[in-house]
């Protein structure tokens, strides 16, 4: 009998035919091109951001020192006897005169407003933006020696100017720029002429003292810019949320228009004869409106020196608009394509004795 022959099983050949292949690789393919088209997309969105904020970078922090200035003001608000109605109520006029009642005090100014009217300049960039002016323990010194004293009283001020760099532009840097520019008014302790002036005098005349090229640590200039491309600069005086539910009235009822100075009398009653005077405003709401680089270059080549129309006429004047007008020299800005950025917040004023002086 014959043995069967042994056939060994049937192996399937492993490969992939040419069909196969090809559509593999039209697949992969398509899944690497899909993969380089998001990642390309990915870095110009973040290249893009990164951009973006290294723009508004020097806006910001321009932002921050303004806040931070706000947050150190201070009025020393005290109380003591008024013996006259006279310029000098806190001080007899003879050894024979009696006091008539406590009064708050204070030899220190705080004061915000329409940056024309406080440095006496028509120029159309103060016309439309604000300004303030404070006193603050910045423990800035000039004096070797003193550096340690860090509660020295300091004025400051922050105001916008539009211009050339020409008076302190560094001498090989040939190229000018005409931009707007916010101002930081910063004298030293030994400069601050707030007790030898009348109220508003101690920073009149700033102006003339703007940086200059030949400057010295002997004659260091009082006013100085800080950040380039800030067009527009809003200050306004509130109290807070719980004040104005008790008056029944509105949290800018102190500065309707945006002015506010310690000084003077105002917001009176019969239970507060004073008002407003010799107090800091228990919140400073800031506002402040930045464009890029490239379009301040834009506004350059337009305007060259004139000053760019970029807030609307009548804006600003009036809290009640304050929306409005915002939102109307946003438009503007959009309808010239210029790149822009709005910083906002409500510095709350840590040295405001509000609630144990106006009642």
């Amino acid at each position: 009998m014959k043995t069967p022959r042994f056939i060994p099983p049937l192996i399937p050949r492993v490969g992939f035919t040419l069909v196969e292949l090809l559509v593999s690789m039209v697949v992969l393919t398509i899944i690497m091109l899909m993969s380089a088209r998001f990642i390309g997309q990915m870095q110009r969105t973040w290249s893009a951001s990164s951009a973006r904020l290294e723009q508004f970078r020097e806006a910001r922090t321009a932002f921050e020192t303004i806040t931070q200035a706000l947050r150190q003001a201070t009025l020393n608000t005290y109380l003591t006897y008024e013996y006259n109605t006279g310029p000098n109520p806190t001080v007899p006029s003879s050894k024979d005169e009696a006091p008539r009642k406590y009064v708050r005090h204070s030899e220190l100014q705080f004061v915000t407003g329409r940056a024309a009217d406080l440095l006496g300049s028509e120029s159309p960039e103060l016309m439309k933006n604000h300004a303030v002016f404070l006193q603050a323990p910045m423990g800035i010194t000039a004096r070797p020696g003193y550096e340690g004293l860090q509660r020295l009283l300091c004025g400051r001020g922050y105001f916008i100017k539009h211009g050339s760099d020409e008076t302190y532009r560094p001498q090989h840097v040939s190229t000018e720029r005409v931009r707007f520019r916010l101002w930081e008014y910063r004298p030293f302790s030994e400069m601050n002429e707030i007790y030898s002036v009348n109220p508003g005098g101690w920073f009149s005349n700033i102006t003339s003292d703007t940086v200059e090229a030949d400057e010295t640590v002997e004659r260091p200039s009082q006013l100085r810019p800080i950040a380039e491309n800030i067009v527009a600069l809003i200050i306004s005086p509130q109290v807070t949320a719980e004040d104005a539910r008790e008056r029944n009235s509105d949290k800018t009822w102190i500065a309707p228009n945006y002015a506010y100075d310690s000084t003077t009398i105002s917001g009176e009653s019969v239970q507060n004869p004073q008002g407003t005077q010799h107090l800091l405003p228990p919140v400073i709401v800031v506002t402040l409106v930045a464009i890029d680089e490239a379009s301040a270059q834009k506004l350059a080549d337009r305007h060259g020196d004139a000053v760019p129309d970029l807030i609307p006429d009548g804006s600003f004047e009036s809290c009640d608009d304050f929306a409005q007008d915002l939102a109307a020299l946003e438009a503007n800005l959009a309808k010239q394509k210029l790149n822009y950025r709005v910083f906002t917040a409500a510095v709350p004023m840590r040295n405001s004795k509000w609630n144990q002086m106006y009642r």
